[in-house]
């Protein structure tokens, strides 16, 4: 069984880090690749946010008896096979996966200016993931 007040927690965590990214996203491009606390605080944050969408995803997929994912990045794609995210957002969220997994383990040099874009243009990614989960889920 799914719970809900699990969801709501992470939904509200999840918006809480967005307002955070939402100001960071106000530097300029310049202030954002040339300051290592403001990078800092949008690789963080951005991990976090990606981690909660991750969690609530597995939540609802263990939850459902669908089948496990291999890989977080299966996570949305089965989210969107089951109708709880539009396959699009789905497949558009899905490569998040990967950048979590670049932010975690720093494994890659981070280019500081596609993540600014990325603050600039793919948030409401994250907006449109909660409003889906809210609709089908709570």
């Amino acid at each position: 069984m799914i719970d809900q007040d699990i969801i709501v927690k992470r939904l509200e965590k999840l918006n809480q880090y967005l307002q955070l990214l939402e100001q960071l996203g106000k530097k300029t491009e310049q202030q954002f690749v040339n300051d290592p606390f403001v990078h800092g605080n949008a690789e963080r944050y951005l991990q976090l946010a990606i981690q909660t969408c991750l969690d609530i995803g597995n939540h609802i997929l263990a939850n459902r008896a669908t089948k496990t994912p291999d890989e977080y990045r299966d996570i949305f794609i089965l989210l969107g096979e089951h109708d709880l995210l539009p396959k699009t957002l789905a497949e558009k969220m899905a490569p998040m996966a990967g950048l979590r997994n670049i932010l975690v383990h720093d494994y890659l040099d981070i280019d500081l200016k596609k993540l600014y874009l990325l603050l600039k243009n793919n948030l409401d990614d994250f907006r449109a993931f909660a409003k889906a989960i809210s609709k089908k889920v709570l």
